[in-house]
């Protein structure tokens, strides 16, 4: 299988005469699950946040870049809505002006999710139908938020794959150690002459 030019599943096809364009694979969005990629590390705003937990949530954390959606969240963890950065820098602002402050004005109740169990296919389909990059990851039964996942998680998992499979099939070549002060010979030694070649 190492020697073929093509796989084993496009090799027969290929000696009868017909020209392949692309090897069958399998698809590692198929195989990859929303639990393997999602993010963990995310910034949850609670229902009844004061506006200093809203102000804080803005500032810029090092270790989990700038945030573009806020889930929010109840008592229980589950999922009541989201709101964007932009959507909470704009109420801030109007609460810093001395305007009455409220997240219920600004949140998009309902949301569209993704779940841990569903496959990175269903998320891009999903991403590709509503033009939606971020989506919350909550779990099916109780609606608990659990993570974030976003196209750029999507693109990071898609990388390690393509540098995985890059991996296996990179066939290294022998390497041959002689032991120290052995010299290779630079013609192979002389064979013994037998009787027959006397005659």
């Amino acid at each position: 299988m190492l020697l073929l030019r093509r796989s084993i599943l496009t090799e027969k096809i290929a000696r009868r005469g017909y020209h392949v364009s692309r090897e069958y694979s399998i698809d590692p969005l198929e195989i990859l699950f929303v639990r393997e990629v999602m993010r963990t590390s995310i910034a949850a705003l609670p229902s009844e946040a004061p506006i200093d937990t809203l102000r804080s949530s803005l500032r810029h954390d090092a270790a989990r870049g700038r945030q573009h959606l806020y889930p929010v969240i109840r008592n229980n963890r589950e999922l009541a809505g989201v709101v964007t950065r932009r959507d909470l820098q704009t109420l801030v602002d109007r609460a810093q002006s001395g305007g009455a402050v409220q997240l219920a004005a600004i949140l998009k109740a309902r949301p569209l999710v993704a779940y841990p169990d569903e496959s990175l296919r269903m998320v891009v389909y999903r991403m590709a139908e509503t033009g939606l990059t971020r989506f919350p990851v909550v779990e099916r039964e109780s609606g608990r938020l659990v993570g974030m996942i976003s196209l750029n998680d999507l693109l990071k998992a898609r990388a390690l794959n393509l540098d995985a499979e890059q991996r296996r099939e990179r066939v290294l070549g022998a390497h041959i150690a002689l032991p120290f002060g052995t010299r290779r010979s630079a013609a192979p030694p002389a064979r013994p002459r037998s009787p027959a070649d006397a005659l």
